[in-house]
């Protein structure tokens, strides 16, 4: 590789270091520590540096990723927005992966491994190399590639040969690329431990990554880089749509690999009702199902008094503990996601109709409209207007199942408990209360109703009551996760598994690579996405178009940080400035469902609900006046530490 004056230092992450042996001393991880010697004494001291390599696979598992686009938020701020598409910038772990890769070069002359461990052990650090420059390049452009440990060049001409130059994005994503495939040709088609990478995660990661090339290069010109910054100039941050054919057709290949291998296939892939959707739906994200998992990361101990994934505080205040803290409730979902699900026909007729929420008595209802500030706009008369429910749940009953076992919604179940989330009522007398001050009862035909949904200080779990204690643990949003939820008991160590890579995702790689390219077939680009739709109960087919191919990604992987990298990868972040509509609409407001108790009707308990910005939104709320959008140059991070690593910076 020629060394310019573009060039990285390995002491990045180091604050200096005098002698080779404090540089090793720098160097993060106990395991890279060890002697070259003691390394290649076993097969299983090998399996240890190896655990240490997947440990530091930047997956983001469980990292609150889609809360910052429009369809989720922190349950108690103000909405933001923005990019949570993970990065990583840690040349420390690319020694140790380059370093374990000589180190297995050296077992296998001594004797240590046979031919077919050496293979299958140096496939899993190509690919997790790999991994690590993914998720590099999907963020910074264009990166060094150090694809060996840079030892010798310690303390040799001024330290020189630990420079290496930026590379061009692309040359970066073609590296990336091959070097998934070359992880592929050297792995087995399967493991013994379900969790360890094969022949076909290497595939599927292919997929991924030609896939986001593919749509980064298609879609660079909807948010285009400043053509005089230097990296734009050199081609590091930098990607043309001449480029996406063979992106796509790399992706079509490594997808198609996968799914003719007949090695993996959708969990419980034909329900045979709704419930039973539901039921094989709530299943596979409380216990990894490697028919499905492609690549994961467990977070069972063996002991539920222990460990946990982080999840647990996602939970509604009524259902976790630490009901008195903020340790409830810190994860909500938007009527945005809500509405994107779409309805079965009927509880018979399994065919899908839109699933935007009917708020108003009129169809078709206009229901774009929302209330900015609900408190001041909402009057009595406007209740004449709203479509009348028997029963809180009704506009949640017939939703896509994925919904249903995913979400928790206004009087779902959870626990054995009623989820309240209710926000205010309509009286006999036709007033509009929204928000009151208290919930003390409202007596209606010899019951007790109340104004938040239930009695006593685990009312509810929507919006800050202004005179509860427990405000910490309100939403302001209607909507909040229960995928990753213990589904049976309350459990403050949730220890489900993550899914970086399922085969749902490579299904809908191949549909969307099809449908953007016209290239690979058709026919099972069609079956791949409506494959998808089936699992969730549909037994409709709809045809192949990247408008479906989109809502997949949207409905089948919320709440997995998957719909971030969509956005990221297409250029699709919600932009004010834009006036072509995209992935995420032109509305550009994270939306509220305010459900009212309507006794309007004297004699029956009716429901109506309310489109809204949420009360974070409004001028009562810390005179919030914020717009939501996203910069075109925030879809390259900034290189860290440029001035000592001597390399271009981003965005200048």
């Amino acid at each position: 590789m020629k060394k310019t004056f573009k060039y990285i230092a390995l002491t990045l992450l180091l604050a200096g270091f005098v002698s080779c042996d404090k540089f090793f001393d720098d160097m993060e991880g106990d395991l890279t520590k060890v002697t070259g010697e003691s390394l290649v004494s076993s097969e299983a001291g090998l399996l240890s540096l190896l655990a240490n390599l997947y440990a530091g696979m930047p997956m983001g598992a469980f990292s609150q990723g889609d809360m910052n686009q429009l369809y989720g938020n922190g349950s108690h701020s103000t909405p933001t927005y923005g990019s949570s598409t993970n990065g990583f910038w840690n040349y420390t772990q690319v020694r140790s992966v380059n370093k374990f890769l000589e180190t297995l070069d050296s077992a296998k002359e001594k004797g240590v491994i046979d031919e077919v461990t050496y293979n299958s052990l140096r496939g899993e650090g190509l690919f997790i190399r790999a991994y690590y420059y993914f998720a590099m390049v999907r963020v910074y452009g264009g990166v060094p590639i150090v694809d060996h440990s840079l030892d010798e060049e310690f303390g040799v001409n001024d330290n020189k040969g630990l420079y290496i130059p930026r590379s061009t994005e692309k040359e970066t994503w073609d590296w990336v690329i091959d070097q998934f495939q070359q992880a592929a040709d050297l792995l087995p088609p399967s493991q013994t431990q379900e969790m360890r990478v094969n022949k076909y995660s290497a595939l599927g990661m292919k997929a991924r990554a030609a896939l986001w090339a593919a749509s980064e290069s298609n879609y660079w010109d909807r948010a285009p880089i400043n053509s005089g910054y230097k990296a734009v100039e050199k081609g590091l941050t930098l990607m043309k749509k001449e480029y996406a054919p063979a992106y796509y057709q790399l992706a079509i290949d490594a997808a198609a690999a996968v799914i003719n291998s007949g090695a993996y296939s959708l969990y419980k892939s034909t329900p045979s009702s709704i419930d039973d959707a539901i039921n094989n739906l709530t299943e596979l994200f409380q216990n990894y199902k490697p028919e499905e998992g492609l690549l994961g990361r467990s977070y069972d101990t063996g002991n539920k008094s222990d460990g946990g994934n982080g999840v647990h505080g996602w939970g509604p205040s009524q259902c976790v503990e630490g009901y008195f803290n903020a340790g409830a409730g810190v994860y909500s979902l938007t009527l945005n996601l809500a509405d994107e699900y779409d309805y079965y026909a009927s509880a018979t007729d399994r065919s899908h109709k839109n699933g935007k929420i009917q708020t108003l008595a009129t169809a078709p209802a206009d229901e774009d409209a929302y209330f900015n500030d609900v408190e001041a706009e909402m009057t009595d008369a406007m209740v004449a207007n709203y479509k009348k429910y028997d029963r809180i749940t009704e506009p949640f009953e017939l939703k896509d199942a994925r919904f249903q076992a995913w979400v928790v919604y206004p009087g779902a179940t959870l626990h054995g408990k009623t989820i309240n989330i209710q926000g205010g009522y309509v009286g006999t007398d036709g007033k509009v209360n929204i928000y009151p001050d208290n919930n003390n009862a409202i007596s209606f035909w010899g019951t007790d109703l109340y104004p938040y949904g239930g009695e006593g200080e685990n009312n509810s779990a929507f919006y800050k009551l202004k005179t509860d204690l427990n405000t910490n643990t309100r939403s302001f949003y209607s909507f909040m996760p229960r995928k990753y939820l213990d589904q049976n008991s309350l459990n403050k160590n949730t220890q489900t598994p993550w899914y970086d890579l399922r085969y749902a995702e490579v299904l809908l790689i191949y549909a969307e690579a099809v449908a953007e390219s016209g290239k690979g077939d058709a026919t099972l680009a069609a079956k791949c996405l409506n494959d998808v739709r089936h699992r969730a109960g549909f037994t409709d087919d709809v045809t192949l178009s990247i408008d479906n191919v989109i809502h997949e990604w949207k409905v089948e992987f919320a709440l997995e940080n998957k719909w971030s990298d969509v956005l990221y990868r297409r250029r699709a972040f919600y932009d004010k400035d834009k006036t072509a509509t995209i992935e995420e609409g032109t509305i550009g407001h994270k939306l509220t469902l305010i459900p009212l108790l309507d006794l309007s009707g004297v004699y029956s308990i009716k429901y109506i609900f309310l489109r809204a910005l949420p009360y974070s939104a409004t001028p009562n709320f810390q005179n919030y006046n914020g717009t939501l959008g996203f910069k075109n140059e925030s879809y390259y991070g900034s290189i860290p530490n440029y001035d000592k690593n001597h390399i271009e910076k981003n965005n200048e």
